[in-house]
């Protein structure tokens, strides 16, 4: 059961809708929660005994936390967030498979038992409603990170407009086009490039960069549409997670870009209490490394994914330094290259499989040779890819501002007429070239779900 799947788009979903408004408001969180249960067990039915155990876990600990004095509530608290990072560590690094999503709804109860210790979300006291923002099947299988104190409001409610279902829907279509036409189109250069034993040539390199640089943002990006506009359908609310990360001037800026609910999660979970900016230069800087160490150790257990966090961990570092000064004060273009090419290279070590692996990519990439290149755009590159990384390269622009630009130019009523006639005739058209590309084409499991 995946979100692009035959078995979710064509039975599991136009079921669950159906049930869901004909039943009555207050029985809609029955609803969401049985469907919830019926997706995770049919995605991982071995990992529900995990999340159940987790989900009754927490609840129990928040509840006694919530009526506890100060100093009880902070040692709950911190028995708590041990026993959410031990459960995720056990299962994400040791020999036993990890359950479907471990790594979000741990950092999600996580940051929940944070909240209630610092009063800023009160107890939930429904364990129907708390299992439902746990387990929700919109984000169980790769997030966005969701914050209990919003959703656990929006369940109160769960009464979509015509409106809420029109945008969630052509959400949840975009959302689709991103992962099947794009991101599975590229799929196979990545793929091929980063497979070459011995690594590949220089243009084949640089190629199959680029294609997984695209696949990564528009598999992930997809899957986070997907997310919002099933919860929007719903009448609920779920966090962006990217704002456009590729037109970034900087790596910092990237991260405020990019799989935001988990850069504000560290933010505000881990380099806050650190002391944040607050503290002394070098403790800046220290603080960063710790946060983006970990950043790459939640990634994964191999060492490519660690040296990956330390990859940015040390932009970052760097860009708070006189350097990152002269780089502030370049030409806009120069600091758009410098990110983007800081990005793109530390996708190598994110995409290899290992660090001597990641090591014989970048010797392709700088090896200035072409042997092969040849042969790479003859058997591996037709019009679909070519396409498609060019829809990639539009696509990863704002395009939207350029939409309301346009829309500006009329008067408010036909603003409203021409952007939900765009939206109606667009609909239909992205949902049959999913569908056909799903049909035609070979399964690609989100990227992100193995995380």
């Amino acid at each position: 059961m995946t979100l692009d799947g035959p078995l979710f788009l064509y039975y599991f979903l136009p079921f669950v809708l159906g049930v869901f408004f004909l039943c009555p408001r207050a029985g809609r969180v029955w609803v969401l929660l049985g469907a919830s249960l019926v997706y995770f067990f049919l995605a991982d039915a071995a990992g529900m005994p995990i999340l159940v155990g987790a989900t009754l876990g927490n609840f129990l600990l928040a509840r006694s936390a919530g009526r506890a004095s100060p100093r009880g509530r902070a040692g709950l608290t911190a028995l708590g967030v041990v026993a959410n990072i031990g459960l995720l560590a056990f299962y994400k690094y040791g020999p036993l498979p990890a359950p479907l999503g471990i790594s979000f709804f741990t950092f999600q109860a996580v940051a929940y038992l944070v909240d209630v210790k610092r009063g800023t979300t009160l107890a939930e006291t429904s364990l129907t409603r708390f299992s439902l923002a746990m387990a929700l099947f919109p984000k169980i299988t790769a997030g966005p990170i969701a914050r209990f104190g919003p959703l656990l409001a929006d369940m109160g409610k769960l009464s979509p407009t015509l409106e809420d279902f029109r945008q969630g829907a052509w959400r949840f279509a975009v959302g689709l086009a991103k992962k099947t036409l794009i991101a599975a189109t590229l799929a196979p250069l990545a793929d091929a490039a980063f497979a070459k034993a011995g690594g590949p040539d220089m243009g084949t390199a640089w190629l199959g960069l680029a294609c997984y640089t695209a696949q990564l943002y528009f598999d992930f990006s997809g899957y986070t549409d997907m997310a919002v506009g099933l919860g929007r359908m719903f009448g609920l609310r779920l966090p962006e997670n990217f704002d456009h990360p590729y037109i970034s001037q900087s790596v910092r800026e990237f991260w405020r870009r990019w799989h935001i609910s988990l850069s504000t999660w560290f933010r505000d979970y881990l380099y806050i209490p650190l002391g944040g900016s607050r503290v002394a230069p070098w403790r800046v800087r220290c603080n960063l490394l710790v946060v983006f160490t970990l950043c790459g150790v939640w990634h994964g257990a191999t060492v490519n994914f660690l040296v990956w966090g330390l990859w940015h961990g040390l932009f970052l570092s760097v860009e708070r330094t006189r350097l990152g000064r002269l780089l502030d004060a370049s030409p806009a273009a120069v600091r758009h290259g410098y990110a983007l090419l800081a990005v793109m290279l530390g996708w190598v070590l994110f995409r290899a499989p290992d660090l001597p692996g990641a090591w014989a990519y970048f010797q392709g990439l700088f090896s200035f040779s072409l042997d092969g290149f040849a042969y790479t755009l003859a058997t591996g590159v037709d019009r679909a890819k070519l396409v498609a990384l060019g829809a990639a390269v539009l696509f990863s622009l704002p395009l939207a501002g350029v939409w309301e630009a346009c829309l500006a130019r009329l008067a408010s009523r036909r603003q409203a007429l021409v952007s939900g006639l765009a939206q109606t005739v667009a609909l239909p058209l992205l949902l049959a070239a999913a569908a056909m590309q799903i049909a035609a084409g070979t399964f690609s499991p989100f990227i992100y779900a193995r995380f």
